[in-house]
């Protein structure tokens, strides 16, 4: 087979690639390690951009050398795999520098609030997908650093890039599909669309129906006429049971103010949501009667037959 000659590639062209990839490796997206520019057609004449895709020397050697190192398996850096990380990677770096990104930065600390052992930073697309991540432990630097370094690598993404914390420290688990490695927490669809959306307090909108013979209710949370969330609440002998897609929560009632209660919870749950205009109805479920408060019947304070009497307000 006839070798094509290898033409260069011009200095225009190194730095848009260059820039579409945030300077770094589309594959491992290390820093402060060489670059080159692979040709995932095998063919060194053919320069256009979608054929040219940004590697780190390591990834760039072990596409090319898989069996090698002893100690690096790379046996899946397929030319396949290396074009699907480009065209990810690339998207990712050109959704980033928009003034309202659909990405996000998504911060988790590992251990207790008395003792946290490290930080994960994880860039994800709405979906869920993530795109890359970055791990921060006492080992490599003091905890005052993290911070520093987390605002560093979202301004070197996309300084408009929305940053979401998770409230509060989660113990370390581990995928083991993934040779031991730590699960990486993301949020989930429906709420990255509403921490992403600028518009959210204009259109978002809430429905909560209160079953008005039976101690239920459920609401459900729409985006552009969308819906993007539903749960239900109800009673289950004597507690209080919160079920979504994700989260089946059960909790003790009190004996005395369920409803109280249980519009507390109700409040709490759309707080989580930012939720600014709502519309209560009650009734028949196929036309229901539209109301202004948040009023549940009583038949919430109906208790089990083995409570002595029925709490009233």
């Amino acid at each position: 087979m006839c070798k094509k000659e290898r033409k260069p590639i011009g200095p225009r062209q190194k730095k848009r690639l260059l820039e579409k990839n945030a300077y770094v490796c589309c594959v491992c997206k290390s820093k402060g390690i060489g670059l080159n520019f692979h040709h995932l057609d095998e063919d060194p004449s053919n320069n256009s951009d979608d054929n040219i895709a940004v590697l780190c020397v390591k990834e760039h050697d072990n596409h090319h050398r898989p069996n090698a190192y002893s100690n690096v398996k790379h046996l899946d850096l397929s030319t396949e795999e290396i074009r699907k990380k480009k065209e990810s990677w690339e998207s990712f770096v050109n959704e980033a520098k928009k003034d309202n990104p659909t990405v996000l930065a998504v911060v988790t600390a590992y251990g207790t609030v008395d003792n946290i052992l490290g930080t994960k930073l994880v860039f994800q697309w709405v979906n869920g997908k993530i795109e890359f991540e970055r791990v921060y432990q006492l080992l490599d630097a003091p905890m005052d650093v993290w911070a520093d370094k987390i605002i560093e690598e979202i301004i070197w993404v996309g300084k408009n890039i929305k940053l979401v914390l998770i409230n509060e420290p989660v113990p370390i688990e581990y995928c083991d599909n993934c040779n031991g490695g730590a699960l990486s927490r993301i949020l989930d669809e429906n709420m990255a669309i509403k921490e992403t959306a600028v518009d959210w307090d204009k259109e978002s909108l809430c429905t909560i129906y209160i079953n008005p013979k039976q101690s239920s209710l459920a609401y459900t949370i729409f985006y552009k006429n969308d819906v993007i969330y539903q749960a239900n609440i109800h009673k289950c002998g004597d507690e209080l049971h919160f079920i979504d897609d994700k989260r089946d929560i059960r909790c003790s009632l009190l004996t005395y103010k369920v409803r109280t209660q249980v519009v507390k919870f109700l409040k709490d749950r759309l707080k989580e949501w930012d939720i600014k205009s709502a519309i209560i109805g009650t009734g028949n479920p196929d036309d229901p009667d539209i109301i202004n408060n948040l009023t549940l019947p009583s038949v919430w304070e109906n208790w089990s037959k083995k409570n002595k009497k029925r709490i009233e307000y």
